[in-house]
């Protein structure tokens, strides 16, 4: 999937690493011919860096979904610096790989309180409004869920994305995902070992950015589309 993993490899998240894309099982047959699907309904799951090797016990996740229940909106503005200089790097990497002058922005980010929430669990959703500028001008609202899971004391964090007005579907599909990551995982650690630093504060904001940078993939795809177009 040539094509899918270039725009994956566009969205730039330094905090963050990726573990895996998701895509309609519809967009399969393009997507393996290196065409570029639509992508309406995508995931992708990530991994905090400084998480990825760090066992999270339950007493620590019980006070960072605390956290993320009574800071939710604060932290979405808090990152909003961070989040213009990722998208500065990711107009950079679309400039070169197109040999345009191109700018990727986030205009609004609108959260939501927390709609799902079990011991290992907590779920939020969004609409985050993404918009470019130069060759090509093209604006997208993007639904999302972002899903905070800690499995076996590894703290994994899941976006779905769909059109703005799917909203449910993301719920529903993280949902289903997050009941059988836990099923399939046994119970994190009580408590996190003894001399583990968890900065909740720092996972909290790293969890946002992954948020917000995670749905850049609609807009992208119809920027690329519409180059093709204009090559065509």
């Amino acid at each position: 999937m040539t094509a899918v993993k270039r725009v994956v490899q566009l969205m730039a998240d330094p905090v963050n690493d990726t573990l895996a894309y998701y895509i309609s099982e519809s967009d399969v047959p393009a997507a393996m011919r290196g065409e570029v699907p639509s992508l309406d309904r995508t995931f992708i799951l990530k991994v905090n860096k400084e998480l990825r090797n760090m066992a999270v016990g339950q007493n620590n996740f019980s006070q960072f979904k605390e956290m993320t229940r009574n800071q939710n909106r604060t932290m979405f503005e808090e990152v909003e610096s961070q989040v213009a200089e990722i998208m500065k790097n990711t107009s950079q990497g679309m400039s070169q790989a197109f040999d345009m002058d191109f700018a990727v922005s986030v205009s609004q980010v609108v959260p939501l309180e927390p709609h799902y929430e079990t011991e290992n669990a907590l779920a939020f959703s969004m609409y985050v409004n993404y918009g470019s500028a130069g060759t090509e001008n093209e604006d997208e609202i993007v639904a999302g869920t972002a899903t905070f899971l800690n499995a076996s004391g590894v703290v994994l964090f899941l976006y779905g994305y769909a059109p703005e007005n799917e909203l449910q579907w993301t719920r529903d599909a993280s949902m289903n995902w997050a009941e059988n990551v836990m099923a399939s995982n046994s119970q994190p650690p009580a408590k996190s070992p003894r001399g583990a630093g968890f900065d909740k504060d720092k996972a909290m904001e790293k969890g946002i950015i992954g948020a917000i940078t995670g749905g850049l993939a609609a807009l992208l795809i119809g920027i690329i589309v519409a180059l093709k177009r204009k090559k065509g």
